[in-house]
């Protein structure tokens, strides 16, 4: 067995709780391998430290409120779900959605919405492609004014500072 499986079963082992199969397993186990005898050594001297420890009755009020306090339910998909104050803007915006895509659908003048969106879409297109030749003719502009500033910047020397 490998050391991961041993460990699974080493509580198991100190408490005396295996099969005649499986405690003969970890006896071999711990007898070859010196890490899991000196976990098992940890376990048990940690279960001597835990048994010096002393009972303690709760208060009674302690219990009672602790007993008060309802079991936490399982997540059951239900109408109650639905009625949450949380998910309210996420319906809204489904019923905006549904009703636009109703209207799209079951419209007599679909093909000129068609080409409406067609010449929208088509038109942002060529406002990102001007964006795009703007930015880079901006960017190479902006190139040489950088390197035109750190020349003058080493001429003037702001800080005082020498070649030295």
């Amino acid at each position: 067995m490998t050391c991961d499986k041993i460990e699974d079963l080493l509580a198991a082992y100190a408490d005396a709780e295996l099969g005649p199969d499986e405690w003969a397993a970890v006896e071999r186990h711990l007898d070859a391998c010196p890490d899991c005898a000196a976990l098992l050594a940890s376990l048990r001297t940690a279960d001597a430290s835990l048994s010096r420890f002393p009972e303690v009755e709760p208060p009674a009020d302690l219990r009672e409120t602790l007993y008060a306090i309802p079991a936490r339910r399982r997540f059951r998909f239900g109408l109650d779900v639905l009625l949450r104050p949380s998910l309210q803007p996420a319906f809204a915006a489904a019923a905006v959605v549904l009703t636009l895509f109703t209207f799209y659908v079951f419209s007599p003048a679909k093909t000129q919405i068609n080409k409406a969106i067609n010449r929208q879409l088509h038109l942002g297109y060529s406002q990102v492609e001007k964006l795009y030749a703007k930015a880079g003719s901006l960017t190479d502009s902006l190139g040489g004014v950088a390197d035109n500033v750190l020349v003058s910047l080493k001429k003037v020397n702001p800080l005082g500072k020498t070649d030295e």
